[in-house]
């Protein structure tokens, strides 16, 4: 994850604001996706460099305003990306499917740092930026810049593909609460598969 002029390394802890079960609720339900799913999805870009293939994945929602109002709730967000690295399968048994290569999972969680007065993001390996604005928020909290993906060998006559999704749960709320086992799950929204040729 990029560090941008607006966000900086923080090791502060997540910090709970004052938050009543019937308010939490409320927002939750205010959160579940609607049957309008128009505009939100997976932006990806694929690029090889010296033997790397890599991608940039962005996903976009249509409903930001409500994200960070939650967020300064005290409540937390988490998007899982993934993607995969296809090869096409060639000759006379095509319906075998084509080969999965690899594949790469990466999480985000964000949260509001009452302490701070800051957004946080931390991903799945324990790394943690903080943001002084919501722009920057949501590109750390949404985007993926570059990762690499495969390294392997490859087959100069072989084509290779790249699919991405990435899985949005907008509120998850925080111990001692545990709604989100009832109404964190229906507000899940996972974005179709986007493809791009590698290369």
């Amino acid at each position: 994850m990029t560090q941008s002029r607006d966000c900086s390394p923080t090791v502060s802890k997540r910090n709970s604001g004052p938050r009543g079960h019937a308010a939490v609720l409320v927002l939750c339900i205010s959160l579940l996706p609607s049957v309008q799913l128009a505009g939100q999805g997976v932006d990806l870009t694929v690029s090889s460099s010296t033997g790397v293939l890599s991608a940039d994945v962005t996903f976009r929602w249509n409903r930001m305003e409500e994200l960070v109002a939650s967020l300064r709730q005290g409540l937390e967000s988490r998007i899982t990306f993934t993607a995969r690295v296809y090869e096409k399968r060639r000759g006379i048994l095509p319906f075998r499917g084509d080969r999965l290569l690899a594949e790469r999972r990466v999480s985000h969680s964000a949260f509001w740092d009452f302490l701070d007065d800051r957004f946080v993001v931390e991903t799945d390996t324990g790394a943690r930026m903080s943001f002084g604005s919501v722009d920057a928020l949501l590109k750390g909290f949404f985007g993926l810049s570059a990762i690499p993906l495969y390294t392997g060998p490859r087959d100069p006559g072989a084509a290779l593909y790249v699919m991405a999704r990435a899985q949005f749960e907008p509120v998850r709320l925080m111990p001692p609460l545990t709604l989100v086992s009832i109404v964190g799950r229906a507000a899940t929204y996972t974005s179709p598969w986007a493809r791009r040729d590698a290369p």
